[in-house]
C-alpha cells in the first residue's frame, strides 16, 4: 500500500486525488484499474452505439437499392422522376461512405477495447 498523499503532491494531483477517492484507495494499481475499468465500459457501450447505427443504416442502404432499382425503370418518363432518382442515388452513395466509416470506427473501438483488456490484466496481476 502506498503512503498517504503529502499535501503538495494533492495539490500538484487533483485529477489523480479525485481517482484515489473514486477508487478508495491510495495504492496507483488500484486508481489505474479503475480508470482503465470505466475506459473499457465506455468503449463497450460505444461499440455497442455503433453497432447498432451501422445496423440501421445498412437496412435504409438496402431499401434505398431496392428504391433506385425500381425507380430506373419508371422515373426517367416523368419530369421530376430523373432528379428525384439522381438525389437518392447521390444519398445511396453517401450512405455507403457513412457505412464503411462506421465500420472502420468499431474496428478502431474494438482494438480500443483489446487494449483496455490487456491494461486491466496487468493490473489484476499486480
Amino acid at each position: 500500500m502506498a503512503p498517504p498523499s503529502t499535501p503538495h503532491a494533492m495539490a500538484c494531483t487533483p485529477k489523480y486525488q479525485q481517482l484515489k477517492q473514486l477508487a478508495e484507495s491510495d495504492d496507483l494499481d488500484d486508481v489505474f484499474y479503475l480508470l482503465f475499468s470505466q475506459q473499457y465500459t465506455e468503449n463497450e457501450g460505444l461499440i455497442m452505439l455503433l453497432g447498432e447505427r451501422r445496423d440501421h443504416l445498412t437496412k435504409e442502404i438496402r431499401r434505398l437499392e431496392k428504391l433506385v432499382e425500381e425507380g430506373e425503370s419508371f422515373c426517367p418518363f416523368h419530369d421530376e422522376g430523373v432528379d428525384g432518382l439522381r438525389f437518392m442515388k447521390e444519398t445511396l452513395e453517401k450512405n455507403k461512405k457513412l457505412l464503411a466509416g462506421l465500420i472502420g470506427l468499431m474496428d478502431l473501438a474494438r482494438e480500443g477495447r483489446a487494449e483496455k483488456e490487456h491494461h486491466l490484466a496487468w493490473f489484476e496481476k499486480v
